[in-house]
């Protein structure tokens, strides 16, 4: 199957450059107000925090001790595995699905999906109880969000899933040639299943009877000279 291993390749590339661009945007998002006043605003990526509003003196401290839950890490190992896969397919497009480089590129694209599969689905685990945080008593505010990043990583993810249902489509075998006859079959006239037409033979007179022994027709035949011997002439 060449087609569905060409788009499971095509599909593999688009995954992991919408999973390469989502980890560097804000994928959630934290906004504190107090008395109708924002007083910090930040957002997360897959590797940093970013702040709108510069933190205090002390909040910079604590900030600067802890940081994000780095999820680019396996996100990055993830698309770099479905680019290789796509490589390699691009590759060997032109070979059957059992040949190695198709083993290895329908391999590093499952690979690539199901882990880009995984890394999405905890991630929006971890920022659905982030969202279970926010506050509002009236005077003090926190809210939480998803940025433009967690979208385009969730549509990477679909992409993904989408790659590894093609590649495993692709893992369908060629049906195989018929065999060729070492010489060509004698032709026919006939179709199949019909009989052929039978034709009357020659007629052929049967042979006389045999006379019996010591008749006299068998005597006769005893006398009577045989033409490859005919009779001496003094015999008579």
């Amino acid at each position: 199957m060449r087609l569905p291993r060409l788009f499971a390749a095509m599909m593999g590339v688009f995954a992991g450059l919408l999973v390469l661009i989502a980890t560097f945007l804000p994928q959630s998002t934290y906004e504190q107000v107090s008395d109708g006043k924002t007083v910090s605003k930040f957002a997360e990526t897959g590797w940093t925090r970013t702040f709108d509003i510069e933190p205090s003196a002390e909040e910079k401290e604590f900030y600067d001790k802890t940081h994000v839950a780095r999820y680019g890490i396996p996100l990055s190992a993830a698309a770099l595995t479905l680019f290789a896969g796509a490589a390699v397919g691009f590759a060997a497009y032109q070979r059957t699905s059992g040949s190695p480089a198709a083993t290895t590129s329908r391999t590093l694209l499952i690979a690539g999906g199901a882990g880009t599969a995984a890394c999405v689905w905890m991630l929006g685990m971890d920022i659905s109880a982030s969202l279970s945080f926010g506050q509002d008593t009236g005077r003090f505010v926190s809210r939480y969000g998803t940025g433009s990043g967690f979208w385009i990583l969730l549509a990477g993810g679909l992409v993904a899933l989408l790659t590894i249902g093609l590649a495993v489509v692709a893992n369908r075998r060629e049906p195989a040639p018929p065999p060729q006859a070492p010489y060509p079959a004698p032709h026919n006239p006939y179709a199949p299943g019909v009989p052929q037409q039978q034709y009357p033979q020659a007629y052929e007179p049967p042979s006389p009877p045999t006379p019996p022994a010591g008749s006299a027709l068998q005597q006769q035949d005893i006398l009577r000279p045989s033409p490859d011997n005919p009779p001496r002439p003094d015999n008579t």
